[in-house]
């Protein structure tokens, strides 16, 4: 990124926006996994959606900890209210989005880690299946991701907002478009990517807000660019990974789309 370096550097609304236009290019959100995701071209489709559901919920399920870390650092007060909003939203309690009305219905009050455990539930995850080991995939990113948040207000902002919620409405929409061709999971199973491909671009327009006024000098554009660019090489490397062992997993002997059972918790997991 060169938004913060050199002698025509951005401040406020113009980093945003320079900062913004950098990721929606990255790998991050334009990487082969996704696109095979959304074509469903592994040797194995459901093997490779259970391990996506598995290996994803290890980071997803820990959100309200990353907001929660960001909320700490901030010392303005609308700055936090705006967080605390977000973190109402992903522990169920607000929805004010266009979904069906019975689809509605069935997330109102649902934690969203709820909502993801009915996708990987609908994929045919067990219990069993999602006790992970320190060196999965997931859990390194989570790990990893939390510690990047709680650094300080700067780069969490810049980790949680541009790095994050920016670019997941991006990211849901093409595994949607998979899910959707590739499996048959109904609306209601696949909900949790539904939903945040709707509410994260509003997320993510609030979050732009509390960047542009932190982006007001050049020691708070280092650290916000920071925290961007070390959110977006935690997901491309976690996507390189996922890719790799997508591409391992042995051929399907069936056709696509048929149910096949869950994979639980194995060494190729």
């Amino acid at each position: 990124m060169t938004t913060v370096t050199g002698q025509d550097q951005y401040l406020g609304a113009e980093f945003v926006s320079a900062a913004s236009a950098e990721v929606k290019k990255s790998d991050a959100v334009n990487h082969p996994y996704l696109s095979a995701m959304r074509s469903g071209d592994f040797p194995n489709v459901q093997m490779a959606f259970q391990d996506f559901a598995f290996q994803y919920g290890l980071y997803s399920a820990h959100f309200v900890h990353y907001i929660s870390a960001v909320v700490d650092n901030l010392d303005n007060a609308e700055h936090r209210k705006i967080l605390l909003a977000n973190l109402a939203e992903e522990q169920g309690q607000t929805h004010d989005i266009d979904l069906p009305p019975d689809i509605l219905a069935s997330v109102v009050g649902e934690p969203h880690p709820a909502l993801y455990r009915r996708f990987q539930a609908a994929l045919g995850l067990d219990n069993r299946s999602r006790k992970a080991t320190p060196e999965c995939p997931g859990r390194l990113w989570s790990r990893q991701f939390l510690a990047l948040c709680q650094t300080n207000a700067c780069v969490g902002v810049g980790a949680i907002g541009i790095g994050t919620e920016l670019i997941v409405a991006r990211i849901y929409e093409q595994i949607l478009e998979g899910l959707k061709s590739h499996s048959d999971l109904t609306m209601s199973q696949r909900v949790f990517f539904d939903l945040h491909s709707v509410c994260d671009d509003e997320h993510a327009a609030q979050m732009n807000l509390i960047t542009e006024d932190l982006a007001q000098d050049p020691i708070a554009c280092e650290q916000i660019q920071f925290g961007i660019q070390s959110a977006t090489k935690l997901r491309s490397s976690f996507w390189d990974t996922m890719l790799q062992r997508a591409r391992s997993f042995p051929a399907s002997k069936s056709h696509a789309g048929e149910r096949k059972p869950a994979v639980g918790h194995q060494e190729s997991l």
